[in-house]
């Protein structure tokens, strides 16, 4: 059943992205859907009450246009036909899904870069530039973390990239290579 909800959220995603590339607006396709991903994280029980079968279908209606009143027109119809087909319960996987096909069409990276000590905004610069190079990616959407664990280095990881520098590894390394 998941594997299903999953391919049909990729459909509607595949969908709205094509759309938007065609109307030429996908920067405003992806701020609709980010704000509207906002709201559902805000009200957790919006998934469940515009899905429900047990709620008034005018005030389901209603509140389902002030959603998507600002909205471009494809993200407005979007909504719609999610709620018309009994499928607003998967808006999240669809944003989310969205987002992944956007940044792929963009050359977009997420990549998570942990350290053992915080950087400053130079020393950030310059390890996105090594991973940007490393990965041929356009840009990055980076997030930082700071874990004491890896002892000294960096490791740079995205979904489809590890570059782990760590002290940690290298010694783990080195530990194998003496005792193997």
């Amino acid at each position: 059943m998941a594997k299903k909800t999953a391919q049909i959220a990729d459909q509607y995603a595949q969908a709205i992205l094509d759309l938007a590339k065609q109307e030429d607006n996908l920067n405003e396709v992806l701020a609709d859907l980010q704000a509207l991903r906002q709201v559902i994280k805000d009200e957790p029980n919006l998934l469940v009450w515009l899905s429900s079968h047990e709620v008034d279908p005018d005030v389901q209606d209603s509140l389902i246009q002030t959603l998507s009143k600002d909205a471009v027109s494809s993200v407005q119809n979007l909504v719609k036909l999610l709620s018309v087909n009994q499928r607003f319960n998967i808006m999240d996987l669809v944003i989310d899904r969205f987002i992944e096909l956007y940044n792929l069409d963009q050359g977009i990276v997420d990549v998570k870069i942990t350290t053992a000590i915080d950087l400053d905004d130079q020393e950030k610069a310059g390890l996105e530039k090594v991973f940007l190079a490393k990965s041929g990616a356009k840009k990055l959407n980076s997030s930082y973390l700071v874990d004491t664990a890896i002892i000294g280095g960096v490791i740079m990881q995205s979904s489809s990239i590890l570059i782990d520098g760590s002290l940690r590894t290298k010694i783990a390394r080195l530990q194998a290579q003496l005792l193997g």
